[in-house]
């Protein structure tokens, strides 16, 4: 019996081995089906483990702005159309409370001939329209104060609009905050960043609010920079931002994913004195030690793309990326190498190692 007990014991410490180190992925790139509809500068949002693609921005002459709703599921790899937005718009933000959607902000534009080029239009819009996935319907809520298309996060029940762009005032990137309360559909402020800056990732830890990078002010002659490197921290409790440890690249319209309380800041672009650069880096900010890291870039650098964690999993969804003439429809997932915290390995192992007594 004693024999036994060590044999099984040694089992049991080569599965423990062999199991938990199973637990985590390779930090590795692998594609999933492709979109239906390329876009870039839309909103994604996660309900019920199925990601909603809405919105965003198609590469055509006049009306480029797009009302398309398309839900992707993860564990059959498929894609499926739902309900329209009731307005068609590019850079609009998607956030969920209480199994709604929330569509905020963005733009029109449209894309005309100008010579033997093209010009754009944009109107930016106000509008707040809200999306219910069991009855597949919208319906319109309070307005924005201000028309723009801003960076937003959910912290306790309530909808933060960071900074952004606005069509209508002399110093159009913005640095304001508003808060959007669902439960009683009403607006109020909050205190404004201390850089102004659209194009920003935000994403939360802890109860905090983290805004990195993104364009500021004022804007460069002839350019669309300058480009931030920079992240400041909001309280919600204490209505302060506070300036932390900067990004190793300053850059616009990368993504923020947050996995076991790290952050991880993919793609986007950035230009200096020459053409745009479209990034494929993987960034990883700790706010317990203030410090960044490196990961595998992703297969293109791309700008304008979406991201959802599911299962401690990225997937990035379209955008848009140098030498292609049109937005992406690629979807690729990240294995990070993070178990979520959700996962108990322990009990997991568990679990394994009865399967495999019960076989024997």
């Amino acid at each position: 019996m004693k024999i036994r007990w060590i044999l099984g014991l040694s089992v049991l410490c080569t599965l423990s081995v062999i199991s938990v180190s199973n637990l985590f992925a390779e930090k590795t790139w692998t594609p999933r089906a492709d979109m239906p509809t390329a876009r870039y500068n839309f909103g994604t949002c996660l309900v019920n483990g199925k990601v909603f693609a809405i919105g965003g921005e198609i590469d055509v002459f006049g009306d480029r702005a797009i009302a398309t709703v398309e839900v992707y599921d993860p564990k059959t790899d498929t894609w499926e159309r739902k309900a329209d937005m009731p307005t068609a718009r590019t850079g609009v933000a998607t956030l969920v409370v209480d199994g709604k959607i929330y569509a905020i902000g963005g733009a029109e534009v449209k894309k005309f001939a100008v010579g033997p080029g093209w010009g754009y239009s944009f109107k930016y819009l106000v509008a707040v329209e809200m999306y219910d996935p069991t009855t597949d319907t919208w319906i319109q809520k309070a307005d924005m104060p201000v028309t723009r298309g801003g960076s937003t996060c959910v912290v306790d029940g309530k909808i933060y609009i960071i900074g952004g762009v606005a069509g209508n005032r002399e110093e159009w990137r913005l640095d304001i905050v508003d808060v959007y309360d669902p439960a009683t559909d009403t607006w109020a402020k909050a205190k404004s960043m201390n850089h102004a800056r659209s194009g920003a990732s935000v994403s939360v830890v802890d109860g905090k609010i983290y805004a990195m990078g993104g364009t500021g002010w004022p804007q460069i002659r002839n350019h669309p920079g300058p480009f931030l490197s920079s992240v400041e921290v909001y309280d919600p409790k204490t209505n302060r931002w506070t300036e932390i440890t900067e990004m190793p690249t300053p850059k616009s319209g990368h993504t923020a994913s947050v996995i076991n309380g790290k952050i991880y800041v993919i793609g986007g672009g950035f230009r200096g004195n020459g053409p745009y650069m479209y990034l494929s880096t993987v960034e990883v900010y700790d706010p317990e030690t203030d410090r960044w890291t490196q990961e595998p870039d992703m297969p293109i650098g791309k700008s304008g793309h979406e991201a959802e964690v599911i299962n401690g999993e990225i997937y990035i969804f379209g955008g848009s990326s140098a030498g292609v003439r049109a937005p992406l429809t690629t979807v690729e997932v990240y294995g990070t190498g993070e178990v979520p915290q959700s996962v108990d390995p322990v009990q997991k192992l568990l679990k394994t190692w009865g399967a495999i007594k019960t076989r024997r």
